[in-house]
């Protein structure tokens, strides 16, 4: 059920950030993403989640995911880097094991 919500919700928010220069990443791989913050994030007990596009060199998912409380800082409208494994289970995934915002 949660993977049907998660294409759900990416199919209705589209997060952008220069989408169309940025190749898709490769599951397995480990990857640092940076962008804006445009939405707040969607949580699901002690989960979280940015569904839609997130893209930035050097390629692109489609949802990020992360467990526990985010820094105070990541707030709409300010920027974050994130690093984490890339799973692919029909939705390109950032399984999240590192942030900061700024």
């Amino acid at each position: 059920m949660r993977a049907s919500l998660l294409a759900a919700v990416s199919a209705l928010l589209l997060w952008s950030v220069d989408a169309a220069h940025s190749a898709s990443c490769k599951a397995g791989e480990v990857v640092t993403l940076e962008g804006e913050i445009i939405i707040p994030p969607v949580r699901d007990g002690d989960e979280w989640f940015w569904p839609g596009k997130f893209a930035q060199q050097p390629c692109q998912v489609t949802t990020l995911r992360g467990k526990g409380a985010l820094p105070a800082e990541c707030a709409v409208g300010k920027r974050m880097t994130l690093t984490g494994q890339v799973t692919d289970n029909g939705v390109l995934m950032l399984n999240v094991t590192s942030i900061r915002c700024y």
